[in-house]
């Protein structure tokens, strides 16, 4: 059993803090996921020209990843085998508001390779409260275990700059607070018994086979290569896009002290003019940056292929694409999206026991399943005449059929099923369509049999 004591919470913080600095294993993806990149390499004493034109060049694609699968990922429902509506725990996700907070922890794994769900006892209910990797972390003794040794969560900062932090445990939630100043040491300020029997984290991780990354971690090295290219097109422009003039056969006046003097102020809105018959005037080639352009659509490319997702949804060239086209260019991404499913459903199948468990519900069995919402792009007409046939030539029942709709929801189904309920015609139809399969039944029953 681990003992909170403030010397654990200190050094559990630590380890925390050291991750979430600049340079550290969370701390880099974060700055680069809001945009504060690393400058591409300047020559020493660059101009502060140079350094403006570096701090444009930042083209943050990041972002753009890990939000694209994100979007695809959406839990609509926990299914125990055999039922047709959600089981009783699922109240618990309504009642806590996850139709929103689900993205927390999808967000968390996808960028930062592990998030998580903290389970506690409620008044009325159980509290599940996704966890930022950037304000939560936790220990586990082997790598497989469902519930860490310890965990943590940083619980904000007060109006008096004060820290709060919580330490769990199998058995109690401690409470510290750090005032602000060096020398500062945290103090205890609440001891709960949970009651739980074990650590209430559940952890997120975007794979089991090695150490969890995230999509956005392999891809710094990319968005580097992108930013340096970006940076080299931006001097071009500034220095090439206005072609530079040159001129001979000037006699080149001096100052009063014999220096030379520029003849000229060369700018875009300034004529050379010179009375000297063999002057002459003339100006350099201007420089073509269409192959500064085709590295940085080769590299966004090769970003997408690392990132399993189709290069159109980075630039942004899909114009009158088919349904059937979209499909094929989103085929890696939606490989993708299905591990994930399959990773996070897990995880949220372990949420939904540990509420039923900490809630005083009946155990869920182990084969229950989180229902994900179809987010796969297709064509809704061919969907559609897909399921008709479904219905008509295999027989599927209908209502089975209404969940399969992209885009429908569980209270779509229940709303419909409710509304087929009450419609007295529908009533009918179903009534004389058991009687004629009745009669028929009976008919075949009572033919006599060939001699």
């Amino acid at each position: 059993m681990t003992d909170i004591t403030p010397a654990l919470a200190t050094e559990l913080v630590g380890e925390l803090d050291a991750d979430l600095a600049e340079a550290g294993r969370l701390g880099k993806i974060a700055r680069y996921l809001r945009g504060n990149h690393d400058k591409p390499y300047m020559p020493r004493g660059a101009k502060k020209e140079y350094e403006h034109l570096a701090d444009r060049a930042v083209t943050n694609w990041l972002p753009l990843v890990s939000e694209t699968f994100a979007k695809g990922l959406f839990v609509d429902g926990l299914r125990l085998p055999k039922a047709t509506s959600n089981a009783e725990a699922w109240a618990f996700w309504q009642r806590n508001g996850m139709d929103a907070r689900q993205t927390i922890a999808h967000r968390g794994a996808l960028e930062y390779g592990t998030s998580y769900v903290l389970v506690l006892p409620g008044d009325t209910a159980p509290v599940i409260r996704p966890l930022s990797p950037l304000k939560s972390a936790a220990w586990y003794a082997e790598d497989d275990d469902e519930y860490p040794e310890v965990a943590i969560s940083l619980d904000g900062t007060t109006r008096d700059k004060k820290r709060l932090l919580s330490v769990y445990s199998a058995t109690e939630r401690v409470r510290f607070e750090l005032a602000a100043g060096d020398g500062a040491k945290w103090t205890e300020i609440e001891r709960t018994d949970h009651g739980i029997g074990y650590t209430p984290f559940v952890r997120f991780r975007d794979r089991l086979d090695g150490e969890a990354v995230g999509v956005i971690s392999p891809l710094i090295t990319l968005q580097d290569r992108v930013n340096e290219i970006v940076f080299a097109t931006l001097i071009a422009l500034q220095y090439a896009s206005f072609r530079q003039r040159w001129a001979t056969g000037l006699a080149i006046p001096l100052d009063d002290d014999g220096n030379p003097v520029e003849p000229f102020q060369a700018a875009v809105d300034r004529l050379w003019v010179s009375e000297d018959s063999d002057a002459k005037f003339g100006d350099f080639a201007q420089t073509d940056i269409s192959g500064h352009i085709n590295l940085t659509e080769a590299a966004v490319r090769t970003m997408a292929a690392i990132a399993q997702i189709s290069p159109s949804v980075l630039m942004g060239d899909m114009v009158n694409v088919s349904g059937d086209a979209l499909a094929r260019l989103e085929a890696s991404t939606q490989r993708k999206l299905d591990s994930l499913e399959t990773l996070f459903g897990e995880s949220w199948e372990l949420v939904f026991r540990t509420a039923a468990r900490v809630g005083n519900l009946e155990e869920i069995s182990d084969d229950a399943q989180v229902r994900w919402r179809d987010s796969e792009a297709r064509s809704l007409a061919a969907t559609v005449d897909a399921l008709g046939k479904q219905a008509q030539m295999l027989q599927v029942p209908v209502e089975a059929l209404w969940e399969q709709i992209p885009g429908v929801t569980d209270q779509d189904v229940e709303r419909w099923k409710s509304m087929k309920a009450s419609d007295p015609f529908a009533q009918l139809a179903n009534e004389l369509t058991g009687a004629t399969a009745e009669s028929a039944e009976t008919l075949t029953a009572a033919e006599p049999e060939a001699e």
